[in-house]
């Protein structure tokens, strides 16, 4: 904490703590984007090297007053990834209060417990007990499929009995509520610090309970909540449209989202037996299958223009890239004789080409035959694609629940 007794200004300082790629970045975006102009200062960043994550964050916000003074917060990230440790413990320093933004997704409850004792040991570092910090811990990414309960969340990570609150940084959800509750613990404790006394930790009566979560099918364990599907829904028509000018929210009939649902539950399905194979998609795999697609963009149109043009984040890209390289992995080990299964015939192709003749304009035959085999194979894929999700649909436990869509 800083006075500045000339401007009658307190400047508290609050830091996002957290394991890398677990959202602190989208939290300090989703603010800065949603605080207007005049309660705001410019955002700063330091990008690392290899990294998407910001190296840290600095955005003041007029948040209430301390003892009749002006408050404003000074908000920072630190970087998640384990070789930037000395960078964690630096920014963490003269912290007034944390925010430890934790990743819901059962395959990230290592890193999460391995973060929080990384916070705890750099705060003892410090001279300062976890427990003796105001200290929110956000459940973020509630609406992925392989989310944990929060109650299993609780239990295994919040080892001090913290506050928590709920969220989906990427759609805004929950991220102010994260920052309100935070800032109200700081100047709680900061309004009923005296000169020698040390401050007291958060009440329990603070911490707030999550709501229950509402979902519209289980694939085995893995529950698909409805935030996700409608999150999932508007990502789907955004990448599938035709034009840019898509809505802000569209709207589904209920025909159109039991079938969303249903590719939905398929992919469920697909990343359940691609962990079984320990089948997975490097970051470098996925970059470049995102490279090859922004060199696709016409008109030489930015892959920024794009995404801001249909409402889109590069993490809606990154998913989207991930599904297809695991799908192209798991085509090639589950399915026998797949060379001879996607071999076309030239009676084929010409077929195609007489069906479709419209799609290919002026084009002659020898003209169109690449776009012909491509969609010839892309077909194919999708047909066997759907015998094994047939497959696999047989061998699981799923449940659906329509009247919660």
């Amino acid at each position: 904490m800083q006075i500045n007794y000339a401007k009658k200004e307190v400047s508290c300082k609050l830091v996002y703590y957290g394991p890398g790629m677990s959202g602190k970045t989208t939290n300090l975006e989703i603010i800065h984007e949603k605080v207007p102009d005049q309660n705001k200062g410019e955002m700063t960043s330091i990008a690392t090297e290899g990294d998407r994550t910001l190296f840290f964050d600095f955005l003041p916000l007029d948040l209430g007053r301390v003892r009749g003074m002006t408050t404003k917060f000074q908000l920072y990230t630190v970087p998640g990834q384990i070789y930037y440790a000395s960078t964690r413990k630096l920014v963490l320093q003269g912290a007034d209060g944390v925010i430890f933004v934790a990743d819901s997704q059962e395959e990230k409850l290592a890193e999460n417990i391995e973060s929080f004792k990384d916070l705890e040991d750099n705060l003892a570092e410090y001279g300062v007990k976890i427990d003796e910090v105001p200290l929110v811990i956000q459940w973020n990414k509630r609406d992925l499929p392989t989310a944990m309960d929060v109650e299993e969340l609780e239990a295994k990570v919040n080892t001090v009995n913290a506050a928590t609150t709920t969220a989906i940084a990427a759609t805004g959800e929950g991220v102010l509520n994260t920052l309100k509750l935070a800032a109200s613990l700081v100047l709680d404790r900061l309004n009923a610090k005296t000169p020698g006394a040390d401050m007291a930790a958060p009440k329990a009566e603070d911490k707030k309970e999550p709501k229950p979560e509402v979902y519209v099918a289980k694939v085995n364990k893995d529950g698909i909540s409805r935030s996700y599907f409608n999150q999932y829904c508007q990502v789907q028509y955004r990448l599938s449209s035709k034009t840019d000018s898509v809505d802000d929210f569209k709207k589904f009939t209920l025909d159109e989202k039991k079938k969303l649902l249903e590719s939905l539950i398929n992919y469920v399905l697909l990343l359940q037996d691609a962990k079984k194979r320990n089948i997975q998609a490097s970051k470098a795999e996925i970059d470049t299958q995102i490279n090859t697609f922004t060199k696709k963009l016409s008109s030489g149109k930015s892959l920024e223009q794009y995404l801001k043009d249909r409402k889109l984040s590069l993490d809606n890209l990154r998913n989207e890239a991930t599904k297809n390289i695991i799908i192209g992995k798991i085509i090639k080990e589950v399915i026998p004789n797949l060379n001879a299964r996607l071999k076309i015939k030239e009676s084929e192709v010409q077929n195609f080409y007489s069906t479709n003749q419209d799609k290919f304009g002026d084009k002659d035959i020898d003209a169109a035959k690449p776009a012909v085999l491509a969609a010839i194979k892309n077909a194919r894929k999708r047909e066997l694609l759907s015998e094994f999700y047939n497959k696999l649909g047989r061998e699981t436990n799923i449940q659906i629940f329509h009247e919660k869509l």
